[in-house]
């Protein structure tokens, strides 16, 4: 279907259900009045290399190039091994979960095999990967904008000798694709030994899922990109619209600030009632933390903010942490995420057994959404603030919607917590030291500091 929309259901996260816990009409009215002013001055910098994101659902050159090379690709190769971390591997690595399940087998026609590495230095993700792909027939996908990151180009190093060892140096080079920054090392070693390189989009990793960082794989798999970048299209809109009522990502991120500012709810949980969805949670993850977790506001004010982001999946955490959220601090929001239409009529069978027969000829998919309604209402009669997003289907078309509004979501959060959404300081002050740590050249400062300590 296209035409559809998600859907934010706030309703528990009122006042009205949660008592002081939740949300004030008279707040609400207060804060909407910001929204015409925030989008005034999100399109006077639309131009910025930081908010190219909000160009990506409508670049049909990246898009063309992208489809056309996956047609390629498929034709020659059965794998194709994602080589990236944070914003590199987890915005692609949620899609293909989301549409090919854990064990690909929503896939159909002719596909590639998606492997995911580089997202970690121990080797064991390593040798399992070895034991499972033919190399002569997998495809290399290098991502790394400043090409020196070190789990990426630890791994791509492995991965382009053990390449290199099977199909021979002159033929390796056709196995392995780059993404990078123009002036970068990657990008140098890629005109050294002659890689086929697409150029990073101008922004951050972790607003990448919808360049050609999540786009090149998920078409490789066979699935429909162009439907992709629609869905972000409607959210585009939806965003700037000047309406609080009208703009459902403006509200979301509204009710989140007025949990965090005005009520010490600094704990986002996310809580998808789709199991296809769990890598989903790790991307918001990354997103949430690096945007908003910052030591100064755009003041130089030191203020020390963020929300902590947690990624739990329903109904499994209901038996490993609901316990917490319904009886613990009052320092956490819940966010639910539902799909209302799945085509799947798996029943339990019927067993003669007193205490089982309240499930016989259940479908799986009513007992999920029986357990989140369970979930979400003893959350508000405990006053525990919760609200759950409607996706009609999980598909290319919503999944679009899903992570276009949680990027836009945390541009209008960093807007109302005054932040630089786009930088990561702290990230840089940890490599600084491991580089020093590991002998880079220039980075003797860091490992003489560290080595004091």
């Amino acid at each position: 279907m296209i035409g559809g929309k998600i859907k934010y259901d706030h309703e528990f996260m009122s006042a009205k259900r949660v008592g002081k816990y939740g949300y004030k009409d008279s707040e609400i009215k207060s804060l909407a009045k910001k929204l015409r002013s925030i989008n005034k001055e999100l399109k006077e910098k639309k131009d910025s290399p930081e908010l190219s994101f909000r160009k990506l659902p409508f670049d049909k050159k990246t898009l063309k190039q992208v489809v056309n090379l996956s047609r390629k690709f498929r034709r020659l190769y059965d794998n194709l091994v994602v080589v990236g971390i944070g914003g590199s591997d987890l915005g692609a690595r949620a899609i293909y979960q989301a549409l090919a399940g854990d064990y690909a087998t929503q896939m159909s026609s002719r596909q590639m095999n998606l492997y995911f590495a580089g997202n970690t230095t121990d080797p064991a993700p390593l040798v399992d990967l070895l034991k499972v792909i033919n190399l002569k027939k997998t495809l290399i996908y290098v991502i790394s904008k400043s090409g020196s990151t070190t789990e990426t180009m630890s791994t791509f190093l492995f991965l382009r000798k053990k390449l290199i060892q099977k199909v021979g140096k002159k033929k390796h080079k056709d196995q392995i694709i780059i993404t990078t920054g123009h002036d970068s090392i990657l990008s140098e070693i890629a005109q050294k030994e002659g890689y086929q390189v697409l150029p990073h989009y101008p922004g951050g990793g972790r607003y990448s899922v919808l360049s050609v960082h999540g786009l090149l794989p998920i078409a490789c798999a066979g699935f429909d990109v162009e439907r992709l970048l629609a869905g972000a299209k409607v959210i585009e809109r939806i965003s700037k619209k000047n309406s609080l009522k009208a703009n459902s990502v403006f509200f979301f991120a509204v009710l989140q600030y007025l949990a965090f500012t005005k009520r010490k709810q600094n704990i986002s949980v996310i809580m998808p009632y789709n199991y296809n969805l769990n890598e989903f949670g790790f991307w918001f993850r990354q997103l949430w933390a690096e945007s908003l977790g910052k030591i100064y506001n755009n003041k130089n004010k030191k203020i020390h903010t963020g929300m902590t982001p947690i990624a739990s999946l329903g109904p499994t955490d209901q038996h490993s942490q609901i316990q917490l959220y319904n009886e613990g601090p009052f320092d956490k929001v819940v966010t639910f995420i539902i799909t209302e239409n799945q085509k799947n009529n798996l029943k339990v069978p019927k067993y003669k057994n007193d205490d089982l027969n309240y499930l016989n000829n259940h479908k799986f998919l009513d007992i999920l959404k029986i357990e989140h309604k369970a979930t979400a209402v003893s959350l508000m009669k405990n006053k525990r603030a919760n609200g759950t997003i409607y996706l009609p289907k999980l598909n290319e078309y919503y999944l679009g919607q899903l992570f276009y509004f949680y990027e836009m979501a945390t541009v209008y959060m960093g807007e109302l917590l005054n932040v630089n959404v786009f930088d990561q300081p702290g990230v840089e002050q940890s490599k600084n030291f491991m580089y020093g740590l590991l002998g880079r050249e220039g980075y003797e400062k860091y490992k003489n500091e560290i080595t004091k300590i």
